[in-house]
């Protein structure tokens, strides 16, 4: 088990997102040299000199490395990831060939962090950008990415979708050194499922590739895997020490090469196969020797790293301090500037609402004055209207009623003096008659008797008893005294006004039960009119027919009253009336007894 577990350590310790560099620059040397600060002065330097020149490229190779700074070195990913996302902000409208060549560094972030399903998301969206600009080295890549995360976390069944892609891409951009990788993730695929001769087969491809690529990490981690396979699947130790000799030999010369310490472990391994005890713990002190100075070497990163965190960290809060004041300063002068324009607009203001004011008062005054000739044109027309009722009324009742009365008298003594010519008498009265009942009528529907003898209250109980029938209902319910009287115009044009909506009613409301309640509250007289039919949504046109409301409520107020409506659609409709009760005054000739 533990001989498995260094496999897999030698076959991800080599990375496709690192580039093989033909020349070493500046950041190479503070790199290596755990100067971490200077490498991402000389990074920021270099990146805004390509983003100036618009040469998006270098811009997004010194942004990934002062990423991989803060990531692998500083450990700060949150930072990391902040500078590669503000990148991509100031890259929103560059080509995505372009923008796509971060996000790499985007998911191997989340890979460090072992975030992998979020890894391979960024990863995925990715490889959408990169197909769809048909770049396809980061196509590879992030191909060769969501491959790795799945084989980290030996998911095989989700690698395996993303092993030829990684292949074929590696060929396309006949990239050797990253075929030897495409050939390196076969091989670890095929040995976490136990297909030991197909992995064998991929190793050696690998192997071929990586001689070719002449790039030392990726023949050292070939060698290495190929080391380990004959060392834990063939257990040949012979060919596992000829490879880790030959690996040492190549790599002496660099005593700080991770590859060269583990091939020292694992070369103790095989001599301790072998019998070979002593060589076998020769090799192992190398091991130790190499953590020893590794931890020191580490120790010593570290603490770099943390003081170059440290370093950041105080160059923002001094950057943060000196915007704050800076802001500060802006904003006191943006603030003198906002107060002078809002003393002007101020101003400008007054001057607008006063001459608006002028112009509303001048619009309201002609309007309340349209409103009032046509007010008063209404009530002058409904008052001329009710004259012309009583005066009709009159005319009817006292002459031609009288008329005919006297002349079916006179048709009754010719008759009594004549029964010779009876037959055509009789035809004669009868349409007399008929005629004097239709003048009767005709007279009633203008000025009902029952208003003018015996008063409103007892009008309205025979107003809802001649309006009820088998369709509806009027209730009539008084609160008043019977025998209580008022003014006679004001009886007449509260009795037309209920009318009115008592007609409005019947033709309009589908209802079957309707009521009018009378009361009376000091000196204000309130009528209540209720119906149980469809309603109407008062935000809507309002009914027109005969007076139409508006014309009521036009009524109501020359009476010092007011209509308020309350209805909705299918709950039926209550009308609430007030009016104020005018001081009694005689009318002579009148047979009204005043209130």
């Amino acid at each position: 088990m533990k001989k498995n577990n260094y496999l897999f350590l030698l076959l991800f310790s080599f990375t496709a997102f690192s580039q093989q560099k033909v020349v070493k620059d500046s950041f190479d040397y503070y790199k290596e040299n755990s100067q971490f600060q200077k490498a991402l002065d000389y990074s920021d330097k270099k990146a805004a000199y390509f983003l100036n020149k618009k040469d998006y490229s270098n811009y997004i190779k010194h942004i990934t490395n002062k990423s991989r700074i803060l990531s692998k070195n500083i450990k700060d990913h949150k930072r990391s990831l902040k500078i590669i996302y503000e990148s991509l902000t100031l890259l929103n409208n560059v080509p995505e060939f372009e923008k796509v060549k971060l996000y790499p560094e985007i998911s191997a972030i989340y890979s460090r962090l072992q975030q992998f399903d979020k890894s391979n998301e960024i990863a995925k969206k990715g490889l959408k950008m990169a197909s769809h600009s048909k770049n396809d080295t980061i196509t590879q890549i992030l191909n060769y990415v969501v491959l790795r995360n799945y084989l980290t976390i030996k998911d095989s069944q989700n690698a395996f979708p993303h092993l030829e892609p990684s292949l074929k891409g590696a060929r396309k951009i006949k990239d050797n050194q990253k075929i030897a990788a495409a050939y390196n993730t076969h091989f670890a695929f095929y040995s976490l499922i136990k297909e030991k001769d197909i992995a064998k087969k991929y190793l050696d491809s690998s192997m071929i590739y990586a001689e070719k690529s002449k790039d030392r990490l990726t023949i050292n981690a070939a060698k290495s895997n190929l080391g380990v396979h004959y060392l834990t699947e063939e257990i040949d130790y012979n060919k596992a020490r000829d490879i880790y000799l030959e690996l040492i030999a190549e790599n002496e010369n660099d005593p700080l090469n991770e590859d060269l310490a583990i091939a020292y472990l694992n070369i103790s391994m095989v001599y301790e196969e072998l019998g070979d005890f002593k060589t076998a713990n020769n090799y192992l002190n190398k091991y130790i020797d190499y953590q020893e100075n590794t931890i020191t070497k580490k120790f010593d990163s570290e603490i770099e790293g943390i003081r170059t965190k440290y370093e950041l960290d105080k160059a923002e809060k001094e950057f943060r301090n000196q915007e704050k004041l800076l802001n500060q300063k802006q904003l006191k002068s943006e603030k003198i500037l906002y107060l002078m324009l809002a003393l002007l607009a101020f101003a400008g203001i007054l001057f607008y609402f006063f001459y608006q004011n002028l112009k509303l008062r001048q619009k309201n005054k002609l309007k309340d004055l349209n409103h009032n000739v046509q007010q008063n044109l209404v009530n002058a027309t409904i008052d001329g209207q009710e004259e012309e009722r009583k005066r009709l009324s009159g005319v009817l009742h006292d002459n031609i009623s009288a008329l005919l009365s006297s002349a079916s008298l006179h048709l009754m003594a010719f008759e009594a003096n004549h029964p010779e010519i009876d037959g055509e008498l009789k035809k004669t009265k009868a349409i007399i008659k008929e005629a004097h009942d239709k003048v009767r009528d005709l007279s009633h529907d203008l000025i009902p008797p029952v208003l003018e003898k015996l008063g409103l209250i007892a009008a309205f109980e025979d107003l809802c008893e001649k309006n009820s029938n088998s369709l509806i209902h009027f209730q009539f319910n008084n609160f008043i005294e019977e025998d209580l009287r008022f003014q006679n115009d004001f009886e007449m044009k509260l009795y037309f006004i209920v009318a009115e909506l008592f007609n409005n009613i019947m033709k309009h409301s589908n209802a079957a039960e309707a009521s009018l309640t009378l009361d009376k509250e000091n000196d204000q007289l309130t009528i209540n009119i209720e119906d149980n039919g469809k309603g109407f949504s008062t935000k809507e046109g309002k009914p027109k027919e005969g007076l139409g409301l508006s014309q009521i409520k036009t009524r109501i107020k020359s009476l010092n009253g007011s209509m308020t409506i309350n209805s909705k659609e299918q709950s039926g409709t209550i009308i609430y009336i007030k009016v104020q009760i005018p001081e009694s005054k005689s009318a002579p000739g009148s047979n009204f007894h005043n209130v």
